[in-house]
């Protein structure tokens, strides 16, 4: 993975998922945010096919989550996406799906990361491995998160927080040309599903578990993680 200097923004492919890292994120916290939803989602893998049974998948990742110190503190559960227009894509679907727990600013974040992804050469490794673990033929099941630190007292270094929309699909529609997910423009006999989340993490049960996460991953960090544009 490319190192990210503090103090900047970045958008970043996490296996199945599209992380932007916000400015002012210290290096530690944004390894901590992609190792942490890696970990989820292979962990989950593990247990469930990732787009045959995304139900009991999700169940696991979040789970996961859980297990490695990281705190529910919104949640909106999955709904069938009702579009304002059809055919529709996959940054006005991020954009209806965040706005129900972030600000303009974290939903101009996320639109730029999925914008950056969309416009990426195709055969850029970020590109290839979003196309690769997002989706099997016409069904899919991926995450955008835009991850920030809140600052607190002096002296303090910050909560992480992470407001992540979770979406899950099946082309239906024969009309649906899914060839790159964030070219796609889906219909409505699509079944599109998605919920959103606030999440924050709790150093106290996350710290201890760093070097344990770091190891377990190994080298699937450089082949899983990959920056947009790096």
């Amino acid at each position: 993975m490319s190192e990210r200097r503090d103090g900047e923004s970045a958008a970043v492919v996490d296996c199945g998922s599209l992380v932007v890292l916000s400015a002012g994120l210290s290096g530690q916290h944004a390894q901590d945010v992609l190792y942490s939803f890696l970990l989820a989602q292979l962990v989950a893998d593990k247990k469930h096919k990732r787009h045959a049974d995304p139900v009991r998948w999700y169940e696991t990742y979040g789970k996961a989550l859980e297990r490695l110190g990281w705190i529910v503190e919104e949640h909106e559960g999955f709904t069938r996406h009702r579009p304002h227009e059809i055919p529709y894509g996959v940054a006005p679907l991020v954009r209806d799906t965040l706005a129900r727990v972030a600000d303009e600013n974290i939903l101009g974040a996320a639109a730029a990361g999925v914008r950056a992804l969309a416009d990426a050469d195709p055969v850029s490794r970020a590109a290839e491995l979003f196309e690769q673990r997002t989706h099997v033929e016409r069904a899919g099941n991926f995450q955008v998160g835009v991850a920030e630190e809140v600052r607190g007292v002096e002296g303090d270094g910050g909560t992480v927080i992470v407001r992540l929309g979770r979406f899950r699909f099946r082309a239906v529609d024969e009309a649906t040309e899914l060839v790159r997910l964030l070219h796609t423009e889906f219909r409505a006999a699509d079944e599109v599903v998605r919920g959103a989340q606030v999440l924050h993490l709790n150093e106290d049960v996350h710290g201890p578990l760093r070097d344990g996460i770091a190891e377990k991953l190994g080298e699937r960090v450089e082949v899983l993680i990959a920056p947009v544009g790096g």
